[in-house]
């Protein structure tokens, strides 16, 4: 397995983490050297293990938001590496970018950061743009 797919895998596993509301694999998955970091949609930046590690726990005590995955497009470099995708969700979607470090010969999770974005089809342009 090549180190892309090797990120693309971490990053599926998280998100079934996610879907499963699983705390203890969610943590199991991140950076355990590197710093975390986070931006829930809505939230204030969250900085350090422990207010992300707070966050997820208290995102899972609700029921974590079903949601999917879709169009994860990876870019590995050196160490580092990321990947751009969309969340899908009852209600609308947002993007997301989740950021990976290589620690022990895995990627780990670093950081997350979501938000908004508009629908998922956009229309033909209809005259020029300015």
């Amino acid at each position: 397995m090549t180190r892309l797919e090797a990120l693309l895998r971490a990053n599926a596993a998280f998100y079934e983490a996610f879907a499963q509301g699983d705390y203890e694999r969610l943590v199991g998955l991140c950076a355990r050297e590197a710093e975390l970091a986070c931006i829930h949609p809505g939230w204030p930046a969250l900085h350090g293990r422990s207010a992300v590690l707070e966050s997820w726990r208290r995102i899972f005590a609700e029921g974590p938001p079903s949601l999917v995955c879709v169009e994860p497009r990876a870019y590995v470099q050196g160490e580092a590496g990321f990947v751009i995708c969309s969340e899908l969700m009852q209600g609308g979607a947002l993007v997301a970018t989740n950021v990976f470090v290589f620690e022990a010969g895995e990627w780990r999770l670093t950081h997350h950061h979501a938000g908004p974005r508009p629908p998922l089809e956009f229309p033909e342009p209809t005259g020029p743009l300015n």
